[in-house]
């Protein structure tokens, strides 16, 4: 078992192995627990939107990306303590933390169908990051409300230009990125580093995080210069690069 330290006290937990290549989304499940979240988030003022892959199902498909595995979801730091007070209702309502990074990405399934949660913090003026993933934070902050499978959830006012950031011009073409073949051995490989990574005292957590968190910083901070040249992000962007 492990823990998680909330306002209302100590949330343990079992984790499960989560990887690219577990499974298809069943979206039949992910709807119903996407409105169960929502239902439970507008009851605590939790704010919170559709991020990653989930967003682009929602635009380019009006429905989960077949391929998909799961459900993404942004929350801002500010109410960091909010949702983690709210895991114990969400376990009421038969969702169970199945993974858990101290950085702030949470995920929480019912079902066998999982929601990521992302924790994004203000990473420097304009930009925001969870575990090392960076997202400018007007795509966080400058939301509408898309109706989305019979639910109104936040978006991206821009999200067109984030989608082309974040996938590409050819963010309209679907992309198979796993066969879902993944090796026994490979999953071991990835229970025993996620096991390590749960016991690591925070000195060496984050000593180890470092570099990698640093390398998808770097890698945003490369695709910003190459989008601002090529004049694909509009100024308000822009201004902090």
């Amino acid at each position: 078992m492990e823990k998680i330290i909330t306002p209302l006290g100590a949330y343990y937990f079992s984790p499960k192995i989560l990887y690219l290549g577990r499974k298809k989304i069943n979206r039949q499940i992910a709807r119903q627990n996407l409105s169960d979240f929502n239902r439970i988030a507008q009851k605590n003022k939790l704010y919170f939107g559709l991020l990653y892959g989930t967003l682009l199902g929602a635009i380019r498909e009006h429905d989960f990306i077949e391929h998909d595995e799961d459900i993404d979801l942004f929350v801002l730091s500010e109410q960091r303590d909010l949702l983690l007070q709210m895991l114990f209702e969400l376990r009421e309502n038969g969702f169970e933390v199945v993974r858990y990074d101290r950085r702030g990405l949470i995920s929480i399934m019912k079902n066998n169908e999982y929601i990521d949660l992302y924790i994004f913090g203000p990473l420097k003026e304009g930009i925001r990051s969870c575990c090392g993933e960076c997202v400018l934070e007007k795509y966080l902050l400058n939301t509408v409300i898309y109706a989305f499978l019979s639910e109104n959830v936040l978006i991206p006012a821009d999200y067109e230009e984030y989608l082309l950031f974040e996938y590409g011009p050819d963010w309209r073409t679907p992309v198979y990125y796993t066969d879902f073949k993944v090796s026994k051995m490979a999953t071991i490989m990835m229970f025993i580093k996620e096991k390590i990574k749960y016991r690591l005292p925070d000195v060496l957590f984050y000593k180890y995080v470092q570099r990698l968190e640093k390398k998808l910083i770097d890698k945003f901070d490369a695709k910003m210069n190459v989008f601002i040249k090529s004049n694909q992000l509009n100024a308000e962007s822009c201004k902090n690069y």
